[in-house]
């Protein structure tokens, strides 16, 4: 079935006839936990006349229905994925997948728009490879801070220049739809990051993080990144089963649950959009723990543009060293008395930065619906 499933769905795809009277757009996820990016988007669009959406997702269990009118098509993540894009026929692909073109996910000839929809918060040139981003036509922005960033990548970089509008992160307005649903119980919430170094705060110091907080008495969420699920799988299943009867500490690994942001009255992180989400929607403190900087962008130092996570890290978070984890306690009472007396700030950064807080879905719509237009 492995084989068998994509195939289908290679098949599934192939038998929509593009009709000429419809735009027909492409959504792309790469797994169940990038869908709540692409669904208020998908929705809007869907009430749209003259538009046929389809959904083509990587992940098995990425296969509840959107509407009536959208059943996902499971293409995998090998060759009949590869065919699929490389062959696509289409007016856009709409994808938060970043480095198009520079692994197995080709551009096709046949499709008129490829567009990139953030999944985080964070800034551009940093947590992402220099090239992320070339290969897109149009990049829809979540602030002013990453236009600024792009535009400046494009002249560093010689890139081709694309379409780049700041139209606002999608996924604030799920967030804000779904917050304050359940009862805070005061939970510590740890949702270390993923980077591609071999070292990372997960593998190295995840259990040692969950050990302290249960022995200081708090009642401890794990998120997981995705990332982590997928390439710490065998550590995570260890984790699992020795706190599996500790009514103290739960695992959350699907993203799709909002559940935690409210349960909990504090996010310990080290870096990545997660503290930025946490911050404007729960307006709750966030501990950072320093260990190992995020840097995907070997060229960093070309792009000489504070970050906009490092700037809210360093107005608004608390720091704590690895080496100061036995007063873990300590920092979060800390964590919560500078939040107080720095909360005022956020709302400075969010303007200084350009971040669209209201509006996104319309924002994206108008505007995929002014390229549509233009052909």
């Amino acid at each position: 079935m492995s084989f068998f499933s994509p195939f289908f769905g290679y098949l599934s795809f192939l038998k929509i006839k593009k009709s000429k009277d419809l735009k027909k757009i492409v959504f792309f996820s790469e797994s169940r936990n990038y869908r709540n990016y692409l669904k208020d988007l998908i929705k809007i669009l869907d009430e749209q006349s003259g538009i046929e959406i389809i959904y083509i997702t990587s992940d098995s269990k990425d296969t509840e229905e959107l509407s009536k009118n959208i059943k996902p098509i499971y293409i995998g993540s090998g060759f009949f994925r590869i065919l699929l894009f490389s062959l696509i026929n289409c007016d856009m692909v709409i994808m938060t997948l970043t480095d198009l073109g520079n692994h197995e996910i080709k551009k096709s000839k046949f499709c008129k728009n490829y567009i990139y929809i953030f999944h985080s918060l964070v800034s551009t040139h940093k947590c992402y490879t220099h090239k992320a981003f070339k290969n897109y036509d149009v990049i829809l922005c979540n602030g002013e801070y990453q236009k600024k960033e792009l535009e400046e990548a494009e002249k560093v970089f010689n890139f081709k220049k694309k379409k780049i509008f700041n139209t606002g992160y999608l996924y604030l307005e799920k967030l804000n739809r779904d917050k304050n649903k359940y009862k805070n119980q005061k939970k510590i919430l740890f949702a270390p990051s993923w980077g591609n170094s071999k070292r990372n705060l997960f593998d190295d110091y995840a259990e040692i993080i969950i050990d302290k907080l249960i022995e200081k008495k708090f009642q401890t969420i794990l998120r997981t990144h995705p990332e982590t699920v997928k390439r710490s799988n065998k550590y995570l299943e260890i984790i699992g089963k020795k706190y599996l009867l500790n009514n103290n500490f739960e695992l959350n690994t699907d993203l799709r649950s909002l559940k935690c942001f409210d349960e909990s009255s504090v996010l310990i992180t080290d870096n990545g959009g997660v503290a930025l989400e946490y911050l404007i929607v729960q307006r709750k403190p966030v501990l950072y723990i320093d260990y190992l900087e995020k840097i995907h962008n070997e060229y960093l130092d070309k792009i000489r543009i504070e970050t906009f996570e490092d700037k809210v890290k360093k107005d608004i978070g608390t720091t704590i060293s690895v080496k100061d984890l036995d007063k873990i306690d300590l920092f979060l009472e800390k964590t919560k008395d500078n939040f107080n007396k720095n909360l005022n700030k956020l709302d400075e950064l969010l303007f200084e930065f350009g971040v669209v807080v209201k509006n996104q879905s319309q924002n994206k719509k108008d505007v995929i619906l002014k390229l549509l237009s233009n052909y």
